[in-house]
């Protein structure tokens, strides 16, 4: 794998650290009977990460948490994608929370509609999520190796969330030359009310198996969440964008392209760790030669010890037209890794 695409992972995946930790004036009620004196620093995909010394920080699954107490302010956005700011309390019947703001009476939720809660005034650390994971096989009739990394961090903001992911393969064999694919992307989106948003998008590709040496797509778009819950977020999106490629021995080309695409990702509340990510997007030809592009990322995780997972990892490229009649139309690829996420 080259420098710069090693430099621009390590600036992907490193964040600062987290500040000191702060008062233990949390309280977290389990299901069990277990009442927990903590700092909670944040709930995301079904999991509430807390602090409960200086130095451990450990995550519980929401659906294990009966109730929430907290004299501090926070962020609680829910499945309708309002937004509401105040101090924790529990409620009257169980399986709900009271969000106490400093303007208008407290508003009463049920637990299960609550997809994230962030403190106000929160660390940039405690405000992102990302992932990495390494992969190997080795096949010993042709002595192939086939190494994988893939690595993404998202930023999530009061009104802005900011993504960067990357993908990337290396094959080598001993009777033909080593071939890899590379994907390096970076997407700003701007939330407004309702689950509606506006992003940029920005991406680098590179794959020898397709004799592709670069592509490169910028664009912009707009795009909705349509389904969300406390184990599920679904998305639609659309824009157009500006692609330049450059092919092995042929005169590089530029084209615009509409962008029609989806994003699904699953994970549980309860006593397991599992997760499914889904990114799919359709590209069609406005100008230059008429074809369509596909790109298709699927990964599904299961968490073994604290914060490190095994995944299934696929990955697909598809070109209804290629440049010439020679290069393949669809590159697919399926791979096994170990990661840690934060």
């Amino acid at each position: 794998m080259s420098g710069p695409i090693l430099a621009v992972l390590i600036c992907l995946v490193v964040a600062p650290a987290p500040a000191s930790a702060g008062p233990k004036v949390d309280v977290v009620q389990m299901r069990n009977g277990d009442r927990l004196t903590c700092e909670i620093k944040k709930l995301n995909e079904g999991s509430l990460t807390i602090s409960t010394d200086p130095v451990d920080t450990v995550s519980v699954h929401w659906g294990d948490v009966a109730a929430l107490t907290s004299p501090r302010e926070f962020e609680i956005r829910l499945q309708s994608g309002d937004r509401l700011y105040g101090t924790l309390a529990p409620a009257s019947r169980p399986g709900e929370l009271t969000v106490a703001g400093a303007i208008g009476p407290p508003e009463t939720v049920g637990m299960l509609d609550i997809v994230a809660i962030v403190p106000i005034g929160s660390s940039l650390w405690n405000r992102m999520d990302g992932n990495l994971d390494l992969g190997f096989s080795f096949a010993e009739a042709n002595v192939e190796t086939h190494w994988t990394l893939n690595g993404s961090a998202t930023y999530r903001g009061r009104e802005y969330e900011l993504t960067s992911s990357i993908a990337s393969q290396l094959t080598t064999r001993s009777d033909a030359e080593a071939t890899s694919r590379n994907t390096l992307t970076f997407l700003g989106s701007r939330l407004f009310e309702r689950r509606w948003f506006g992003s940029l998008l920005g991406q680098f590709q590179q794959n020898q198996e397709l004799q592709l040496d670069l592509r490169t797509v910028s664009g912009a778009g707009a795009g909705r969440v349509v389904g969300q819950s406390s184990t599920y977020v679904l998305s639609l999106f659309s824009g157009l964008v500006y692609t330049h490629e450059r092919f092995v021995d042929q005169t590089p080309d530029n084209s615009a392209e509409i962008a029609v695409g989806s994003g699904f990702h699953a994970f549980t509340i309860g006593s397991d760790d599992f997760s499914l990510t889904n990114n799919v997007v359709a590209f069609f030809a406005v100008t230059g030669r008429a074809r369509t592009r596909m790109e298709l990322q699927t990964a599904w995780r299961h968490k073994f010890l604290s914060d490190f997972y095994w995944s299934v990892n696929a990955v697909e490229s598809f070109d209804s037209s290629p440049p010439t009649a020679e290069t393949k139309k669809n590159d697919f690829s399926v791979s096994l890794a170990i990661g840690w996420s934060f």
